[in-house]
């Protein structure tokens, strides 16, 4: 009988994914190139805070990195739509929480001043007004990854407290279902690693750098963490 319920979930797992066939599903996505985007800017930012480098291969990373920089910014055109509709869409909108409007509204916000940053830094807006654009994007940004952490850590506890449910009714025996509910935990786990990472990285853009968020270094680890967790989120789920 264990066999047989064994080659029965054989079975009914898919086959594998062509890699080529699920890379180009990934390349389609927008998330999908900002993320390989970010993971090449920060990765830049870290060989340039990790030691110094002969002048013109530090000069050809810093233009690196500014240009990616730039190219990630035109890759949030409109992307603020998707954080409008979230709050429409959102069952517990009247009264409005103060929770939902931090995460999805600071983000759609942060997403929204952005482009402005792009048209500034493109040269279309006038260059006086970048450092203002920039604070105003900098705050909303913290805002929302303060709402977005908020409302994960208590994703992360529901699912917790399910998988617990679950393990009691089975006396502890763990069945595909409970494999299936620690995964989306894990990336739940991961999903909070990646908005800590993010926020420290929009705090030091408020407070100009100060003291530990000075570090390039950190920051830019920070950075690289938080693109390698998204583009593996991203990777999974297309």
């Amino acid at each position: 009988m264990a066999s047989e319920a064994r080659k029965s979930t054989a079975a009914a797992r898919p086959p594998p994914r062509d890699f080529l066939v699920h890379l180009e599903a990934y390349l389609a996505r927008r998330d999908g190139v900002d993320k390989l985007l970010k993971i090449s800017r920060y990765a830049a930012r870290l060989a340039l805070a990790a030691g110094p480098l002969p002048h013109a291969a530090s000069a050809r990373l810093k233009s690196f990195e500014s240009s990616v920089g730039l190219s990630r910014k035109a890759f949030r055109l409109g992307k603020f739509v998707q954080d409008v509709n979230a709050l429409r869409a959102h069952p517990n909108l009247l009264p409005p929480p103060v929770v939902l409007l931090l995460a999805y509204g600071g983000e759609g916000v942060y997403y929204f001043l952005e482009q402005f940053v792009w048209l500034a830094k493109a040269g279309l807006l006038p260059a006086h007004l970048l450092p203002r654009l920039q604070r105003l994007s900098a705050w909303a940004e913290l805002l929302g990854y303060v709402g977005s952490i908020t409302i994960k850590l208590e994703e992360v506890s529901k699912m917790e407290s399910s998988i617990r449910m679950r393990l009691t009714d089975g006396c502890g025996e763990e069945n595909d279902a409970v494999r299936a509910m620690r995964a989306k935990l894990l990336l739940k786990r991961l999903s909070v690693v990646q908005d800590v990472a993010d926020a420290f990285m929009a705090l030091g853009d408020v407070t100009d750098g100060k003291g530990l968020l000075g570090s390039s270094t950190l920051t830019a680890s920070a950075g690289l963490l938080s693109a390698l967790i998204s583009a593996h989120k991203n990777w999974n789920s297309c």
